[in-house]
């Protein structure tokens, strides 16, 4: 059985945030878009499409994310990245810059291009 391509990627992240050097040697790199990659097809089991098991050679199911949510999990992938890189755990913290809405807004935008669902009661 084929593997099919990953649909986010290390190199991906690091295009986003102009990292140089090779993305795959930066651990920080891998688990952060590898944490956001499983959260997100988590989340968003509608855009799992049926393979074929029976079919020679096997068709594997894959994960099918459109543009938008694509783009989400890049932003998401690098926020994660920023806050894990930083000794605050917060991006763009330190002691000559401020705390530019990395709680917030952003995050905010991130799950809206994802389609992360609001929790509802029942």
């Amino acid at each position: 059985m084929s593997t099919p391509p990953d649909w986010l990627t290390a190199a991906e992240v690091a295009v986003y945030l102009d990292l140089p050097g090779d993305p795959a040697a930066d651990d920080n790199l891998v688990l952060s878009t590898a944490t956001v990659k499983a959260a997100v097809e988590e989340r968003r089991s509608d855009l799992w499409k049926g393979g074929d098991p029976a079919a020679i050679p096997p068709v594997p199911d894959t994960f099918q994310p459109g543009d938008r949510v694509h783009g989400g999990a890049v932003i998401w992938a690098a926020i994660v990245y920023q806050a894990r890189s930083s000794p605050s755990g917060f991006t763009g913290y330190g002691d000559e810059t401020a705390l530019l809405d990395t709680l917030g807004a952003r995050r905010a935008e991130v799950m809206r291009l994802v389609g992360w669902r609001r929790p509802v009661t029942a």
